[in-house]
């Protein structure tokens, strides 16, 4: 039987590693996972006994990866957000460390244009578009009917809160034109905004639900290089629900929303007020722009279209 190791972070839990494995297991590999707070001699020692090691997001050392490398007989390097800058950006240190991954790897998918433009900086051959997806099959359907209130919401953890500062403004400016207007915030935790809102701390078993409470998703993003590596996971959730959304123009978004047709893309603060007030407004909208939404991520960007790609990737090397 075939073997492949999957490497990550301390928190091993997302959107690029577990749900491929059962799309790999169909091909015949037996899945280990293990995490950077393995010791490396018995990283190194798992590594040895696969047929295919897949780093997700890790960037290594050159001593490191240089012992990685030897002990690989194939290396897959995943990454979903912009490694090479990090959050502040411009750092040489993380570039060099992700050129040496890049061009040690056999492969290498990377999760939207951006990210692909940057990996093919370093190498050309075996360089893969593979987007964040999510398994539709586990998404229900948002019904849109008239409700008293419209609820917009946002769902995302506390390193991203900061995003939400940038749109406090048109949440204001929007509720003074329309009262029934309702604010919803899922995270793991709460913002200090000078709205009223309604907060649930984010659980995974209740995700779903609370997705399906909202009538809008919102994506507030600045136009920076680490929001440029963002693979757009919220959108992707809530346009798998069927909801309509609002984000700004900014990396993954462009190649996500089409504009007008399954959800609103809106660089000023008037824009994505005329955008909120629009779909609250209109309930057939929503449920127009939501059914194409949902249909945009059973065609583009679900694990059922994916995952055996993925899984065909590593298989051929």
């Amino acid at each position: 039987m075939k073997k492949a190791v999957f490497l990550t972070h301390a928190n091993p839990q997302g959107y690029r590693i577990q749900q491929y494995f059962p799309f790999l297991e169909k091909r015949g590999f037996d899945v280990q996972l293990i995490t950077r707070k393995t010791s490396f001699m018995k990283m190194i020692h798992c590594i040895k006994k696969a047929d295919v090691l897949y780093i997700q997001r890790l960037l290594f050392d050159r001593i490191k990866l240089s012992f990685i490398r030897r002990a690989s007989r194939r290396l897959v390097y995943d990454f979903d957000d912009a490694v090479m800058y990090g959050t502040k950006g411009g750092s040489k240190t993380r570039m060099r460390k992700f050129k040496n991954m890049v061009q040690n790897a056999d492969a290498v998918l990377c999760g939207n244009q951006f990210l692909l433009s940057e990996a093919r900086r370093y190498r050309e051959e075996n360089v893969f578009y593979c987007p964040t997806v999510v398994d539709v099959d586990e998404y229900p359907v948002k019904e849109h009917k008239y409700s008293v209130n419209v609820i917009i919401g946002w769902v995302g953890s506390r390193s991203t809160l900061k995003y939400l500062s940038m749109v406090e403004d048109v949440f204001l400016k929007a509720k003074e034109k329309m009262s029934n207007i309702r604010y919803k915030v899922i995270a793991d935790d709460a913002p200090k905004m000078p709205i009223e809102y309604v907060f649930e701390k984010w659980s995974k078993v209740r995700e779903k639900e609370g997705l399906l409470s909202f009538d809008i998703g919102v994506m507030p993003l600045w136009d920076d290089i680490w929001s440029r590596g963002k693979c757009g996971l919220k959108l992707i959730q809530y346009m798998a629900i069927g909801l309509p959304t609002i984000s700004h123009p900014v990396g993954a978004v462009l190649e996500i929303i089409e504009d007008g047709l399954n959800g609103f893309v809106r660089k000023d603060n008037e824009g994505w007020i005329d955008a909120i007030l629009r779909l609250s407004t209109d309930v057939s909208l929503r449920k127009k722009m939501g059914s194409i939404a949902r249909r945009t991520v059973q065609e583009k960007y679900s694990l059922q279209k994916w995952g055996p790609v993925v899984a065909d990737i590593l298989d051929n090397l």
